[in-house]
C-alpha cells in the first residue's frame, strides 16, 4: 500500500476521532465536573510535568519487567 494513501487514512482517522471528543466526550465531561475542573486538572499536570522522569526505566516498576 502507498505510504501516501496510509498517512490519509490516518489523517482521516485522527480527524474523527477528534469530532468525537469535541461532540461526545468534552461535553460530557464538563457536565459531569463542571466547566472549571477540567482546567484546573490541566494546570495541576503542566505543574508534574517537571517532576516526571524522562527515561521510563528510571521508575523503579519497569526496570524489574
Amino acid at each position: 500500500m502507498d505510504a501516501i494513501v496510509l498517512l490519509r487514512d490516518d489523517h482521516k482517522t485522527v480527524e474523527k476521532l477528534f469530532k468525537r471528543f469535541e461532540t461526545e466526550w468534552f461535553p460530557g465531561i464538563r457536565k459531569a465536573t463542571g466547566r472549571s475542573r477540567p482546567t484546573v486538572i490541566g494546570e495541576q499536570l503542566e505543574a508534574e510535568k517537571s517532576k516526571a522522569p524522562r527515561d521510563p526505566l528510571a521508575v523503579p516498576s519497569a526496570a524489574s519487567k
